[in-house]
């Protein structure tokens, strides 16, 4: 495995969500946050400002076979997570409040974004 060239921190709700994932897909998640701390300039779609949301400058990982999308702003060499959610159903039709949420917690970010990493938390493992 390569040298970490980010350090990962979780928004202190996205740490919330994290320990609240079932344990199936636990291990999927921690091998994304793995490839976030190796690549996380490489890898991820990066995302575009919206009429409800504004996050350009992050990008997304979709784990699809997790039902489970994480959204992360790069900053300074640290990856700031700003949204783990997981997928309850492919049916549901507001598909876009993933964005939502990781919108409102890259709003905050933007108003400290020394304090959104000082309140953030590593890697839980």
């Amino acid at each position: 495995m390569s040298k970490a060239r980010f350090e990962v921190k979780l928004a202190p709700a996205a740490s919330r969500e994290y320990v609240k994932l079932d344990k199936s897909v636990i291990g999927i998640v921690d091998n994304a946050i793995d490839r976030l701390e190796e690549r996380a300039d490489e890898i991820g779609t990066l995302l575009n400002n919206y009429q409800n949301t504004k996050l350009a400058g992050c990008k997304e990982i979709k784990l699809r076979d997790a039902g489970v999308r994480i959204i992360f702003k790069i900053t300074d060499q640290v990856v700031n997570i700003l949204q783990v959610v997981y997928v309850l159903t492919i049916e549901r039709r507001d598909k876009d409040q993933v964005f939502r949420i990781a919108n409102e917690r890259y709003q905050e970010y933007k108003q400290d974004p020394l304090e959104a990493l000082t309140k953030g938390k590593g890697r839980l493992k």
